[in-house]
C-alpha cells in the first residue's frame, strides 16, 4: 500500500456525510463553502471485496473534525462532510466524486480507497484538492517502495506468496505493487493466490502455499482471511518465516483472534501506538471523544483517514479566511515539513505530487496475541519507478 501525501495538485478524496445539506456559495465565491461551514466528500469502500480493511475510516475522518471544530473550525467555519461508497471499484469511484462535487458540492476530497486513481482524471481536470492515502492503484504504472520488501527479506522471507480477494482489479494492483516490492528486495515470488471467504476451502489455499515451498506469506485481503488461511497453513504442520499483512494494525482484532494472530507484521507509516508521544495521545484522545462508536481507536484504517483529514485542514488554516481551491494547492505545497503534529515523520509537501512514502514502521502480533511490539521502528527503502 502506498501512503500518498497530496495526490494531485488539483485533486482530494471525500467521504460520508455529517451534514444535512450541502453547503451554498459564500461570499469568497468558493464552492462547498459558506459563512458558517466547509463541506467536504470522503470517499472509501463500505462495500465490496475491498470493504473488510476499511471499516474505521469514518471514525477517524470523524475524531479529526470533532476535534477540529470544539476549538471553532477553521478561520470561524465548521467543517462537514458526506459520504460515499465505491466499491473499490474504479467506476463507482468516478461516480462518487463526481456526485459529491457536482452535486453536493464539496470544496475538496478525502479519498481512502484501493480504486482512488479511477477519479484521477476527472479531480485533476477539475481542479479539486485532494489528500488521503492510496491503498493501490488502478493503472499498470503503480508506483510503489521496496520498503516491504527489505522486511521480508531482513526477517529471512525469500520464497513468498501473496493472497488477494478475488474479484477486485484494484486490490490485484495493490498485491502488484507488493510483488515488485518483493522482487525488488531478492524475495522470489512463487505464486499469486486468490481467497474468498465462504467460498475457497482454507485448508486446500494452505496445502497449496505449503506445497509451492513458500516462506513467506503476504495478505493484500482483510486480516481475518488472512488469519484463516495461516490458521490452516499452520494446522498442517507447515511453518512460515514471515507472515506480512498490508492491513491489521488492530487491538480489536487480537481481542477476537488472540494467539491465532501471532508472528503477523504490519507496516505502518505513522507512529506506532506502542512508541507513545503527543502525536499519539492526541489522535487517542480525539478517537475517545469524538468517535465513540470504535470501541478500540488503535486502527491502521482510522488513523490513516485521521492524518489524511489533518492534512485537509492544514490545507484549509493555510488557503486563508477565503478559501479558494487553488489556494488550498498552492499554500499546501509550500509547506516543507508536515508531521501531522507528531504522528508521522516529517515530510515536505514541496516534492511531486503522487509521492510514495519508503519509510515504515513494522509491528508484529506476539506470541500470546496480547499485543503488538514494534520490530522495526522506522526501515526506509528505494522508489520503485
Amino acid at each position: 500500500m502506498s501512503v500518498v501525501a497530496v495526490l494531485s495538485a488539483s485533486s482530494v478524496l471525500t467521504g460520508c456525510s455529517s451534514t444535512d445539506s450541502a453547503s451554498s456559495a459564500s461570499v469568497c465565491g468558493s464552492p462547498g463553502v459558506d459563512d458558517h461551514q466547509i463541506n467536504l466528500g470522503v470517499i472509501s469502500p463500505v462495500s465490496g471485496p475491498a470493504s473488510g480493511m476499511f471499516d474505521a475510516v469514518r471514525a477517524g475522518v470523524d475524531a479529526r473534525l470533532g476535534a477540529a471544530n470544539a476549538v471553532g473550525g477553521v478561520h470561524g467555519r465548521k467543517i462537514v462532510y458526506r459520504w460515499r461508497d465505491d466499491q473499490g471499484a474504479p467506476q463507482s469511484n468516478v461516480a462518487a466524486a463526481r456526485d459529491l462535487v457536482e452535486q453536493q458540492r464539496a470544496f475538496g476530497l478525502i479519498e481512502l480507497s484501493v480504486a482512488a486513481s479511477g477519479s484521477t482524471d476527472y479531480l485533476t481536470h477539475q481542479g479539486i484538492p485532494v489528500t488521503g492515502t492510496a491503498y493501490g492503484q488502478d493503472r499498470t504504472n503503480v508506483v510503489t517502495a521496496d520498503t516491504q520488501g527489505r522486511f521480508v527479506h531482513e526477517q529471512g522471507g525469500r520464497r513468498a506468496v501473496i493472497l488477494q480477494p478475488a474479484l477486485s482489479p484494484a486490490v490485484a494492483n495493490s498485491a502488484a505493487s507488493y510483488a515488485r516490492s518483493l522482487t525488488a528486495a531478492g524475495v522470489r515470488m512463487l505464486d499469486t493466490i486468490t481467497y474468498t471467504a465462504g467460498v475457497d476451502d482454507p485448508a486446500v489455499i494452505g496445502h497449496r502455499i505449503a506445497a509451492s515451498g513458500a516462506d513467506t506469506v503476504v495478505g493484500v485481503l482483510a486480516p481475518k482471511d488472512l488469519i484463516t488461511v495461516v490458521d490452516a497453513i499452520r494446522g498442517g504442520g507447515y511453518s512460515l518465516k514471515v507472515v506480512l499483512s498490508a492491513t491489521g494494525y488492530d487491538h480489536e482484532l487480537l481481542r477476537t483472534f488472540g494467539s491465532r494472530m501471532a508472528g503477523i507484521s504490519v507496516p505502518v507509516f505513522y507512529r506506532p501506538f506502542e512508541l507513545g508521544g503527543r502525536g499519539v495521545q492526541a489522535y487517542v484522545d480525539a478517537m475517545r471523544r469524538y468517535a465513540p462508536q470504535i470501541t478500540e481507536p488503535q486502527q491502521d484504517t482510522a488513523v490513516a483517514a485521521y492524518i489524511s483529514t489533518d492534512l485537509f485542514l492544514r490545507g484549509l488554516q493555510l488557503a486563508g479566511a477565503c478559501p479558494t481551491r487553488g489556494g488550498f494547492v498552492a499554500a499546501l505545497s509550500t509547506v516543507n515539513s508536515y508531521d501531522a503534529d507528531g504522528l508521522i515523520s516529517p515530510m515536505s509537501l514541496r516534492a511531486a505530487a503522487g509521492q510514495v512514502t519508503t519509510c515504515y514502521s513494522f509491528v508484529q502480533a506476539n506470541p500470546a496475541g496480547d499485543g503488538f511490539v514494534v520490530v522495526e521502528p522506522n526501515l526506509c527503502g528505494q522508489n520503485l519507478a
